[in-house]
């Protein structure tokens, strides 16, 4: 068995370590190596939730274990005249660190543990073509644009035709971490979300500010002007808008130290949710099967994309291991619809978020704000995708987790 891997996000990377650990042959193909990969802009700004961190385990992956990356709270205001908000731990913390250092480590790892590594651009639907020929299956982690095109969108699991929000953040000092430390998520009704987890970068423990804008709204001042060669005009538009919109935010800054921690530490883009089909036939008996970005974008609204993706690198790891036979069509769709049952709720629930939110929606989260034990349940969620969606996908669902999680005798 010859596996190529395209791609060195978490997907990709966690694929390569675990077949590696089971000696099974796999050679990654990745665009940049890793002082590359940490030189470059932000394009994520990523919480590992405690089931991500097992894994890790798994692969003996020990460097971001330490507690002074854990991010243990969850904090969420609703920033509107009397809207809700509480706070909740986490049953396991989570791990906030710049996804710029965490990659490049993995692939130094993956290299020191003899991996087959190829530092090539592998941009096109020929170029998989060519990999074809020297692997029995290629697998695409990458989310690159001519990549994505060999996997046409699937219109019946991706709702969106243009992107619900813009995105625009960065890496700042200045900040004040939340009492106690953790991920905050300022919620906009109409307008959008701001997120200002604790972080761990280049420059020690920050603040990664990510806003998220309904396009045309309130918060698209920051997102839709290009300040990339002007940080400071950034900072202050940020700083001006934090102000207006997210005062519990702006009362843990310090304007006179509130600073981007480099200039390269900003992030600009948008997100167009997609699923797109999980494989494409590259020659008469050679296949493609897609993970990661090049399978499902999803809005970093939840927190779940890269938890996502190390989860079904997992799941394809052992349809590997497992397999006996030849990596054909019969393989890719059996696969595919294997890793798409865990996927879904991930989707799924992140899909609603990003809409016009629900009523049960106000109702859970008045009724956390009101009822810790609430609270706590929907956090210890945040790592169960599939509880979660469950606990707000219908009315009747969250009627029903609301109940029993107030049926819950108190500790205290």
């Amino acid at each position: 068995m010859s596996i190529g891997i395209v791609g060195t996000g978490i997907s990709g990377l966690h694929l390569a370590l675990g077949l590696r650990q089971s000696g099974i042959d796999a050679t990654l193909y990745t665009a940049e190596d890793p002082d590359g990969i940490r030189s470059g802009p932000p394009s994520n700004f990523v919480t590992r939730f405690h089931s991500t961190r097992e894994r890790e385990r798994a692969l003996g992956l020990t460097e971001w274990a330490s507690g002074a990356y854990d991010n243990a709270w969850m904090h969420l205001s609703v920033e509107a005249p009397g809207g809700p908000s509480f706070r909740a731990e986490l049953p396991r913390p989570a791990s906030s660190v710049d996804f710029r250092m965490y990659l490049a480590a993995l692939l130094e790892e993956y290299q020191r543990r003899g991996g087959d590594t190829v530092l090539r651009k592998v941009t096109d639907r020929a170029g998989l073509a060519r990999l074809a020929e020297r692997h029995d299956l290629v697998v695409v982690a990458a989310g690159r644009g001519g990549l994505r095109d060999t996997f046409p969108r699937d219109p019946a699991r991706s709702p969106y035709e243009e992107a619900p929000r813009h995105l625009a953040g960065g890496l700042f000092h200045g900040v004040r971490p939340p009492d106690p430390p953790g991920m905050t998520m300022h919620m906009l009704p109409g307008a959008g979300e701001i997120h200002a987890p604790t972080y761990h970068s280049f420059a020690g423990q920050v603040t990664a500010v990510l806003v998220e804008a309904v396009p045309g709204g309130p918060l698209s001042a920051v997102t839709d002007h290009d300040d990339q060669g002007d940080p400071g005009r950034f900072t202050k538009e940020l700083l001006h808008l934090i102000a207006a919109h997210a005062p519990t935010l702006h009362a843990r800054i310090d304007e006179r130290e509130f600073a981007l921690t480099r200039p390269v530490d900003m992030l600009r883009g948008a997100v167009l949710p997609m699923v797109r089909h999980g494989w494409a036939r590259l020659a008469d008996d050679r296949y493609a099967l897609a993970i990661g970005d090049a399978w499902i974008t999803n809005d970093p609204l939840t927190a779940q994309g890269a938890n996502l993706g190390s989860r079904l690198a997992f799941q394809l790891a052992d349809a590997l291991r497992e397999h006996d036979g030849a990596y054909d069509e019969t393989f890719c769709r059996t696969v595919s619809d294997r890793l798409w049952e865990t996927a879904r709720p991930v989707v799924d629930w992140t899909n609603q978020f990003i809409g016009p939110p629900p009523p049960r929606m106000d109702t859970l989260l008045t009724a956390a704000a009101a009822d810790q034990r609430v609270a706590d349940a929907f956090v210890a969620r945040l790592d169960d995708p599939a509880a979660m969606w469950r606990a707000v996908g219908t009315e009747r669902g969250t009627e029903e987790f609301i109940a029993q999680a107030q049926s819950v005798r108190s500790a205290v």
